[in-house]
């Protein structure tokens, strides 16, 4: 349906028309510039400071977090391997799915490894002998953490901890230009890590300033979004 042009509106309009025709400017005042937006003002929080400080300052924010969610992508040999994980204290749990096989959920904490999923996950985390029987009624496999089978599930849970993420043999730091991650204003900060790798990390620009990703290229390279993050820990 047609909108219809209010009747005032429309007078105003012409108005304004004829006013023009006879030279008088309608609007701003003659020769006078039009209003611009103001630039933007928003203060650069991480002015200042030395990359060094901020990015260790970001993975110790990440830490303290009391819970966090990290969306992981690595590379583990021939496995391509994708995770969502939940962390809290020294847990960590999630669904993890393995390139062309399958589906799984992990329960890693320091006495043991659990773990559930569909039979394709579960040939690649025991090979071609046979699933080790579930021990609950749910179908969750209880493995210790030392078990060779759950070794990349065990690495997971390490990867994504911001503790264990930061290498101390960084080179090269330095600030790129600022970006947006998952909607989110972030710092860039890259380097060069063990090998010669490249580090790409993200440290939140609003709000606590949190390590928001972390990327690594090389043959088991892989990246980490950190989501939901409350804290800091009690």
């Amino acid at each position: 349906m047609r909108t219809r042009t209010p009747r005032t509106t429309t007078v105003a309009a012409l108005t304004c028309a004829a006013l023009l025709t006879a030279a008088t400017a309608c609007g701003p005042a003659a020769g006078g510039a039009a209003p611009s937006a103001p630039a933007s003002t928003a203060r650069d929080p991480l002015a200042g400071r030395e990359p060094a400080a901020v990015l260790r300052a970001a993975y110790e924010e990440t830490e303290r977090a009391a819970s966090k969610t990290a969306v992981i992508s690595r590379r583990t040999g021939t496995r391509e391997i994708t995770a969502k994980l939940s962390f809290e204290g020294d847990s960590c749990w999630g669904e993890v799915k393995v390139g062309r096989a399958g589906t799984g959920e992990i329960l890693v904490d320091d006495s043991k490894v659990s773990l559930r999923g569909d039979d394709g996950f579960l040939r690649d985390q025991f090979g071609s002998g046979p699933a080790k029987s579930p021990d609950t009624a749910d179908g969750w496999i209880d493995v210790k953490p030392g078990d060779p089978a759950v070794a990349h599930l065990v690495a997971l849970c390490r990867d994504g901890s911001p503790a264990r993420a930061f290498p101390a043999d960084r080179t090269a730091l330095r600030r790129g230009p600022d970006a947006r991650l998952n909607g989110r204003p972030v710092a860039v900060l890259v380097s060069k890590g063990p090998g010669g790798t490249d580090i790409t990390d993200h440290v939140a620009l609003e709000g606590t300033p949190y390590l928001l990703g972390h990327a690594e290229t090389g043959p088991e390279g892989g990246s980490v979004e950190y989501r939901d993050l409350t804290g800091p820990a009690a």
